[in-house]
């Protein structure tokens, strides 16, 4: 991955078959703050939610009480580089309405100390406030279109057909709801317009939708200008010469819905797997396009997934590892992330075939704790390792770099080299 500040940008851009695309999980989260910073009503819903959170989880005697009460559930806490995270205190606030509830009504809360102060007031008469729930029933319910748009792209898989449909569908139910309040609704809609644009939207993404034939079969579709300008970018960035031509003629002639392509049997391949797969099966009489619909199908939209060997690469400065050298570090991180991703190769390529159903995504993503990647490194997938209990055998302080690269090459050998390089991971 290539960053706009990085010096080899101005080589990135100028690559044959390559196109730009933004990551449209930064750009929900950044939809998510300007929504909690611009809109007041918003920001008050989610600064009480927050106020209720913190205060049951200030003092031990509390939290405990709480936890009594609830059965072990937890009140979400937000996550200072998640934005979303905010809003998923609220949601998670809301699950425990009944309980919060009883728990300030209950004798124990009210024998404490600590119940007599003037936060613990103000946070008892919140917990009590109709009003204050039933505004953030409100917001949870507004915002559970942009939820769909980020569970979609914050995370692995082939989403790029997928970003453009979910975005409209998101335009529309705000719209409904300016529609019924414009006051509360309206400022939310122009901060989900501009960000659409600036941040999460590409004309290309809007063509890349065409391609799933399903969509093209929906009776409301309705060919745009703005997919139009992604297939002319398209042709401009990634469609090669010599295809050029061929690639249009084909498009045109798969837009016309031939009976060749959509019949009973397609629309049932159409159902039932993803787009790429319907082209791998149901493409072969328009074999330009064929290619490069599976290519463009198969993108995600997210850089999400590159996080996840970045912080594997933070993981290796403890004080065990600094005092390798960074070549073995290197070889450290790629053999162990290497074996993790094989162990979960077959699993995602399952998932990674079945369609996609828009409605369904509605859970929040947890962003209540920092993901850490020490276990990775350990050979922990449990996540139980800490810093201070990294008992590895093979990797102890007096390890030196040859012990090191046995250890490493323990993991790989000379069959899984092929898979890997298939990957692009190993160099």
């Amino acid at each position: 991955m290539v960053r706009k500040k990085d010096p080899l940008w101005v080589h990135a851009t100028d690559m044959n078959g390559k196109f730009e695309c933004k990551c449209a999980t930064h750009g929900i989260q950044l939809l998510f703050k300007d929504i909690y910073d611009q809109v007041p009503w918003v920001q008050s819903v989610v600064d009480n939610a927050k106020s209720i959170q913190a205060y049951m989880y200030r003092h031990t005697i509390i939290t405990a009480l709480m936890r009594k009460v609830t059965n072990g559930r937890e009140l979400k806490k937000p996550c200072a580089t998640r934005f979303a995270s905010n809003f998923l205190v609220v949601q998670s606030s809301l699950g425990l309405e009944n309980e919060l509830r009883l728990f300030v009504a209950s004798p124990e809360w009210r024998d404490l100390s600590y119940s007599k102060s003037r936060e613990a007031i103000s946070v008892t008469e919140l917990i009590q406030s109709d009003a204050f729930w039933s505004e953030a029933k409100e917001l949870i319910q507004a915002l559970e279109p942009l939820v769909r748009v980020l569970r979609l792209v914050d995370g692995e898989g082939s989403t790029s057909g997928y970003l453009y449909q979910s975005m409209e569908l998101a335009k529309d139910e705000l719209k409904k709801r300016v529609e019924k309040s414009s006051d509360k609704y309206e400022k939310m809609l122009s901060l989900f317009d501009t960000r659409r644009k600036d941040n999460i939207i590409d004309p290309i993404h809007a063509f890349i939708a065409t391609l799933d034939p399903l969509f093209l079969s929906n009776t409301n579709f309705k060919q745009t200008v703005e997919m139009k300008k992604g297939m002319f970018s398209l042709l401009e960035k990634v469609i090669q010469p010599v295809d050029r031509k061929e690639f249009i003629k084909q498009y045109r002639d798969y837009t016309m819905k031939p009976s060749s392509l959509f019949n009973d049997a397609t629309y049932n391949m159409m159902t039932a797997y993803h787009p790429r797969i319907w082209w791998e099966f149901c493409g072969d009489s328009q074999p330009v396009l064929q290619k490069y619909a599976i290519r463009l199908l198969s993108q995600p939209c997210s850089s999400s997934a590159c996080e996840r060997n970045w912080s594997a690469f933070e993981a290796t400065q403890t004080k065990k590892r600094n005092r390798l050298t960074p070549g073995m570090l290197g070889l450290l991180v790629y053999c162990r992330m290497n074996t993790l991703m094989m162990q979960n190769a077959e699993e995602k390529m399952i998932k990674d075939s079945n369609p996609i159903d828009l409605s369904k995504l509605r859970e929040w993503p947890d962003y209540g704790e920092v993901e850490s990647y020490s276990h990775i490194l350990n050979g922990n997938e449990n996540n139980e390792a800490c810093e201070n209990s990294m008992e590895d055998p093979n990797i102890d302080n007096g390890m030196d770099d040859a012990g090191l690269l046995e250890f490493c090459e323990t993991y790989v050998n000379d069959d899984d080299d092929d898979v890997f390089a298939d990957f692009g991971i190993l160099e």
